[in-house]
């Protein structure tokens, strides 16, 4: 179980059909499911999307707090809020088939385990999830050729798209993606908290955009929520002492193996990893089986072993009005510390 903490989330609705893996999302412009089809925007489905954490659950059932999702689920939650907005606002083609496809491709390059094991493939092969992505978009990658010409083709230009998505676009739609409040965080946060509890996150995230795109102010009601929903989840899940460790002890797996690593591991399925690299998921079995003695289990020289972890706080400041698309960054705002700490520090803190 998570801490008890998690029961005293934010009142919750019933749920969404977001979250659910097995329901369909349907485009009406075939560039959007020519784009979905490419073999790279399909690897996704192979990818976990909370990388290490998932294994914190069994993966039983299709309720949303039963089961992994996975990053093709979350880029399909992220292009159908894109689509929404992009037809309730009256957007020319153009400008919304731009951000469906930053949607689509905004995470086209996670590695296998996504953000978990990132920071030792950047460490030790010089690649992360940015870099692949900018490599797929382009064409530079055996696949990538296949996006490449669909944008291509949809009259797109790459580049305007990678800068959509890096968040340094100038166009008029660019805060749908780089500011505090996107359609990247509506959809990630949201479906974080469906897989905490057997109760659902918040349906608002659609009628949100909705209103978002209609009025075009910002809902604010709705994005408090969610902006407080953001700080719960960092700290009960992802931020929570047992999801630190699960990312702690898979980097100390990778690190102790880097031998039989190389950077085309990079790109491949969390399916292949496990066949090549069996021990590394019966040690995230080990975190998440709480009847377990960890320090007599895992590695004794884990337990020295130092990681960066990332305390964040997420507030609302109430007293800011907000004229502006662009000013949601300063009611919406969040703090870091960063941190150095062993692993056994972390097993101590369950």
């Amino acid at each position: 179980m998570l801490s008890s903490g998690a029961c005293e989330l934010m009142p919750l609705a019933a749920a969404e059909a977001t979250f659910r893996s097995d329901e369909t999302i349907s485009f009406d412009d075939p560039f959007a499911l020519e784009l979905m089809s490419t073999a790279p925007v399909r690897r996704l489905a192979g990818i976990g999307f909370l990388g290490a954490i998932d294994f914190i659950r069994h993966g039983s059932g299709r309720s949303a707090h039963r089961r992994r999702h996975n990053r093709f689920e979350h880029t399909l939650g992220v292009a159908r809020l894109a689509d929404t907005y992009a037809h309730e606002a009256g957007l020319c083609e153009k400008r919304r088939r731009l951000l469906l496809a930053a949607a689509l491709l905004h995470d086209v390059g996670h590695g296998p385990l996504s953000h978990t094991l990132e920071p030792v493939f950047a460490e030790a092969f010089d690649v992360d999830h940015h870099s692949m992505t900018r490599r797929i978009v382009r064409g530079e990658t055996h696949h990538g050729r296949d996006v490449c010409l669909s944008l291509r083709a949809a009259g797109l230009d790459p580049e305007e798209v990678l800068a959509m998505i890096d968040g340094y676009h100038d166009g008029p739609d660019a805060f749908l993606f780089a500011g505090s409040i996107n359609f990247d965080t509506l959809d990630g946060i949201a479906r974080s908290r469906a897989f905490m509890k057997p109760r659902a996150a918040p349906r608002a995230m659609l009628k949100a955009v909705r209103i978002w795109a209609k009025s075009g102010q910002a809902p604010l009601s709705e994005f408090d929520a969610f902006w407080t929903l953001k700080h719960d989840v960092y700290t009960l899940l992802i931020g929570g002492a047992r999801g630190r460790l699960m990312d702690a002890v898979a980097q100390a797996y990778m690190k102790t193996n880097i031998d039989e690593f190389d950077a085309t591991d990079f790109e491949r399925s969390e399916g292949t990893l496990r066949k090549r690299h069996r021990q590394l998921f019966e040690v995230l079995g080990l975190v998440a089986d709480r009847r377990v003695s960890l320090k007599d289990r895992l590695p004794g020289s884990w337990m020295k072993e130092e990681v960066t972890t990332k305390d964040r706080a997420f507030t609302v400041r109430t007293d800011r009005e907000l004229k502006e698309p662009n000013q949601l960054d300063e009611r919406y705002t969040q703090s870091k510390r960063t941190r150095r700490v062993t692993i056994e520090e972390l097993v101590e803190a369950l």
